[in-house]
């Protein structure tokens, strides 16, 4: 159930529309995949198109599906993953893609089809790719070929919206029936799960310094969850769903709600790393980016603000992208001929902007269209 008002109830209903496939009243999907940065390559999608952009001056290497190609991904909402050189991709028609980093041509001959939409992201570890599907069934592939690894699917009990987390031999699936599921890695078999009163559409997040797995989910509660007993440790509630993926850093887990504010609490504990959640004023579905002692976090109507995470204060004057904001934002070390690299804070925006924002003013430095 929603705490947060009208407005927030209708952006999370907005939300569900837009990745709902029997909903007749909308005219398609459209994606909001998160960019990705490998190496000196940025990886960025816009609603059914990824792009390779170059470190120097983010000129387009190529993009995918490309011109004249009958691949019709539908759109593009998990974040792609690399391995050896080699980009998967879960595509909104069901189908994950295997792309050469430098050509963006498909590898496996043809793409592995799931049978249902891949909307969560791909995680990818040794010689294996992870994800799973909107019918509740999470694939592990192996990455040179694309057969399956497992002898059938885990199957969940309902649709899957996040990405895998790998931690050792063991895979963490969270799931909108509520639950959070810990596999064996190499057999897909269940090891445990702990189900919450709500679905869940965040990946989880294992953290080796606490030894915890934290989720947060859309019954407005942010939790560790201990893997050896199996159990809560602690949790905080919030006015809305969480629907962000969680960043932690110096024993501090830092989230962004829906109810427009976002939380810092220590990991071990959770108690209140700041006095009070800090206000966005807007619904935040991005996830926070830490860059220095700044934290950065972008709400869904594309105001940039920058927080001390010392207080949990802002630290400068927020920046308004005017335009809505859905993807996680991400650093990139963009080169120049003469040799000189900047780092810089990178946003893509639904307009189709690449947005390039100078970190220590947060002021904008271009904006690259997409499209």
């Amino acid at each position: 159930s929603f705490s947060g008002g009208p407005a927030i109830l209708l952006f999370g209903l907005a939300l569900l529309a837009l990745l709902s496939v029997s909903c007749q009243s909308v005219a398609g999907p459209k994606g909001w995949a998160s960019p990705m940065v490998s190496d000196d390559a940025l990886f960025v999608s816009h609603r059914d198109e990824l792009f390779s952009l170059s470190s120097d001056g983010l000129l387009q290497n190529w993009a995918f599906p490309a011109a004249g190609s009958d691949i019709d991904v539908k759109a593009l909402y998990g974040t792609p993953a690399v391995l050896d050189d080699v980009l998967y991709v879960p595509g909104y028609d069901g189908k994950l893609y295997a792309l050469e980093m430098a050509t963006g041509l498909p590898l496996w001959g043809e793409a592995f089809d799931a049978g249902d939409s891949l909307i969560g992201g791909v995680a990818a570890n040794g010689e294996a790719v992870y994800f799973g599907s909107d019918d509740g069934k999470v694939y592990s592939l192996e990455a040179s070929t694309g057969r399956p690894r497992w002898a059938t699917p885990f199957q969940a009990s309902k649709g899957i919206w996040s990405s895998p987390t790998i931690a050792s031999d063991v895979l963490y699936v969270t799931s909108l029936d509520g639950s959070l599921y810990a596999l064996d890695a190499v057999t897909g078999i269940e090891l445990w799960s702990f189900t919450t009163e709500a679905g869940i559409a965040a990946p989880a997040v294992a953290d080796g310094a606490s030894g915890f797995v934290f989720i947060g989910g859309f019954d407005s509660r942010l939790r560790a969850i201990d893997p050896d007993t199996k159990a809560e440790v602690w949790s905080v509630k919030a006015d809305n769903w969480f629907w962000t993926d969680p960043l932690i850093a110096g024993g501090v887990i830092y989230a962004g709600s829906l109810d427009g504010k976002v939380y810092a609490h220590a990991t071990n504990d959770g108690s209140e790393r700041w006095r009070q959640p800090f206000d966005t004023g807007d619904a935040v579905r991005a996830a926070p980016l830490l860059v220095g002692s700044t934290l950065i976090v972008v709400d869904t109507s594309g105001v940039v603000h920058a927080i001390d995470i010392e207080d949990g204060t802002a630290s400068r004057s927020p920046l308004d992208l005017e335009a809505d904001v859905f993807a996680d934002p991400v650093l990139f070390t963009m080169a120049f001929s003469e040799g000189d690299t900047t780092v810089e804070i990178l946003v893509v925006t639904t307009k189709g902007e690449l947005v390039r924002i100078d970190p220590e003013t947060l002021g904008i430095i271009a904006r690259v269209p997409l499209t």
